[in-house]
């Protein structure tokens, strides 16, 4: 191994930095290059797999998914990606709702600040298994509700009536939310809410009950991405534009 030349532990860190950064384009290149080394690393062909779907390679994908299966016949995430990307018919559409670049930040556990919701009038199947969990996705507050799009505006689902309610009068006051998508069935979709900015009106109030409270992403990096807020109310990104472990 000489100077020039990575270790493959150099190169896989690199692969997965590339995976987090959203760059796909170099994750492939990264994981075929560990390949050369280690052709049968299901964990490496899960990488490759995984950023050849999010640049619209979807044959291929599913290529290397059964490949994976056929060194490891109960290899749960081939398994489960492979469901989800038979469904998808044609190549060459790239996944563009989840292009915002992923820190080292996360969702953290926070009594009173985050909460999970279970959208209803999900948009269809075909469009849900496109997305991926950790994807930041935009809250639309209606006269009489609260919609879900992703970054092209396009409809994702809603907020139950009860949930949208809630979170408009706490809109209207001032807070400050931000979501991110939780977990994907083909009829469903879960969206983690997190308030980062709350406003003077609130300041002794905590947007959610605790029992709505949860645990999301702890072994996930997922985006957080904060706003500087004036004196006039809490600025729970405290002064940064990460939240960071």
């Amino acid at each position: 191994m000489t100077e020039e030349t990575p270790s493959v532990e150099a190169l896989h860190k690199k692969a997965i930095d590339a995976a987090i950064s959203c760059n796909w384009q170099n994750a492939v290149s990264l994981n075929k290059q560990i390949l050369t080394l280690e052709p049968d690393n299901t964990e490496v062909l899960n990488r490759l797999a995984k950023a050849l779907f999010e640049m619209g390679s979807y044959s291929q994908a599913k290529k290397i998914y059964h490949q994976v299966l056929e060194l490891d016949p109960y290899n749960t995430i081939a398994e489960k990606n492979l469901k989800k990307v038979t469904t998808l018919k044609k190549d060459g559409v790239t996944n563009s709702s989840n292009s915002m670049s992923l820190s080292p930040g996360m969702f953290l556990e926070e009594p009173g600040v985050t909460t999970l919701v279970n959208l209803v009038k999900v948009a269809e199947p075909q469009k849900l298994l496109k997305l991926s969990p950790g994807t930041v996705v935009s809250l639309v507050p209606k006269k009489r509700g609260v919609s879900v799009t992703d970054s092209t505006n396009s409809y994702l689902g809603a907020f139950p009536d009860d949930s949208a309610f809630h979170l408009l009068k706490l809109l209207k006051g001032g807070n400050k939310y931000m979501s991110i998508i939780k977990s994907i069935r083909p009829n469903g979709l879960t969206v983690l809410i997190r308030e980062i900015y709350r406003s003077k009106k609130f300041k002794n109030q905590a947007s959610f009950l605790d029992e709505n409270r949860i645990v999301a992403f702890s072994s996930e990096n997922i985006p957080f991405i904060g706003e500087r807020i004036g004196d006039d109310g809490v600025d729970l990104t405290n002064g940064s534009d990460e939240m960071t472990v």
